[in-house]
């Protein structure tokens, strides 16, 4: 038998075993992912180009993206310190709820300052975020959690390989407003399918966390009060610090690129190739595809050989590969060079979500998903911002400045992840 061959059956062996062992919790919140991608991308894949359908260039994208970014970097922190506090799933179904009103909103505006409520509504649907987080973590396992991110983010990159190309077919074929009624029916679904989770906190046992056989999560009284400043302040003390800003910084970093991406690249094919809804979608598809497939491998390195070698090298080779860019000449180029840059950064993906949430105990899981959010919203407002004044100035020197953001991430996971032994 052949390394690959063992390699593959090991995978699948993992996944079968892993998946049997799910609580109903987490496989109910794999399918709410799954649900929610696909109603998200049914509208936010088309909104570069319906944007521009209505007349508005890159900087008015890049301001309503800032908007969504900003809205949601207000919110993390103290969505994060509320799950912790008050309760998980109160403040993952108020994220839902924020979601369904924003695509309900999209279908009744059109102008600049609905447009602008939009993108706040939007941003406020990510109070969801830290507690989703935190709940994911606290069902899973240190030795499998990595794997099961991969299961999970799989899940989700397979809707949005889907989603977008039906959702550019919808509106070339009978108007926008379809894909966008689709999306609220679907995010109306997700909020359904929530109803039944349970809002449990995992009980850490006094030994290290690896060395529960199964993760046990039941309903306990909420911690003792603390102001946002105070728990922050406890869990650097608590924590490696020079891990925790680390991780903070990357965050910061990976915000700006990607906000600037988002405005970058569905521009460039607008104006190089094509408008049509079903052009700008399919290169969010080809991306999800080339991450979907890397994903459960990914978390499976990880689970075995550690976090720190799949990450580092995901970062080296990573940027290399957006290089790419500059050669593009036709679409069909430019989708080959997007499925293997998603390929080669997000085979870490599972990695990084497992080291963020083994920085910090369970206990303040939510809190430093929504400080983490929170820094990398404002950094992808920012992103946006830049991008859409700077596409307008110069497209080559605006891809410039977001592969060297994306190389900067290197350095700071090389210092916040820590060799393992044996590994």
């Amino acid at each position: 038998m052949t390394t690959n061959s063992r390699s593959l059956r090991s995978l699948t062996t993992a996944l079968s075993s892993a998946w049997t062992a799910l609580s109903g919790d987490l496989r109910r919140l794999i399918l709410i992912g799954f649900v929610e991608i696909t109603a998200v991308n049914f509208y936010a894949s088309l909104l570069m180009p319906y944007y521009r359908s209505l007349g508005y260039g890159s900087e008015v994208a890049g301001a309503l993206t800032s908007v969504l970014q900003v809205v949601g970097a207000l919110v993390a922190v103290g969505a994060g310190f509320m799950a912790d506090n008050l309760g998980r799933k109160k403040l993952y179904v108020a994220g839902q709820l924020f979601r369904c009103a924003a695509v309900g909103l999209l279908m009744v505006t059109r102008s600049y300052a609905g447009l602008v409520l939009i993108s706040a509504v939007r941003g406020l649907a990510s109070v969801q975020t830290p507690a989703q987080s935190a709940i994911f973590a606290s069902h899973t396992r240190r030795e499998n959690r990595a794997t099961l991110y991969g299961l999970y983010q799989t899940a989700a990159q397979a809707a949005s390989v889907v989603a977008p190309l039906l959702a550019g077919f919808l509106a070339d074929r009978f108007g926008v407003m379809a894909s966008f009624g689709t999306g609220l029916l679907l995010a109306c679904v997700a909020v359904a399918i929530a109803v039944p989770l349970r809002d449990g906190t995992q009980v850490e046992p006094a030994a290290k966390e690896a060395e529960s056989v199964t993760p046990v999560v039941e309903i306990i009284a909420p911690p003792a009060r603390e102001t946002v400043g105070k728990r922050i302040s406890r869990m650097f003390k608590e924590n490696r610090p020079v891990t925790l800003s680390a991780l903070l910084a990357s965050s910061l970093t990976n915000g700006l690129a990607n906000g600037a991406t988002n405005i970058l690249l569905p521009f460039m094919i607008m104006d190089r190739f094509s408008s049509a809804y079903a052009t700008v979608s399919a290169s969010q598809a080809v991306g999800a595809m080339g991450t979907m497939l890397v994903l459960l491998i990914g978390g499976r390195i990880a689970d075995l050989r550690g976090r720190r070698g799949v990450v580092l090298v995901s970062g080296a080779i990573f940027p290399l590969l957006m290089v790419g860019i500059f050669a593009v000449n036709a679409l069909w180029q430019l989708l080959a060079i997007l499925f293997l840059i998603t390929m080669a950064g997000n085979i870490s993906s599972p990695a990084v979500s497992a080291v963020y949430m083994e920085a910090v105990g369970d206990k303040d899981r939510a809190t430093f998903a929504g400080l983490q959010m929170s820094l990398q919203n404002t950094g992808m407002a920012l992103g946006s911002i830049a991008a859409g004044i700077g596409y307008k100035f110069s497209s080559f020197w605006s891809w410039v400045a977001v592969i060297i953001l994306f190389s900067l991430q290197l350095p700071l996971y090389a210092l916040a992840i820590p060799r393992e032994r044996g590994k």
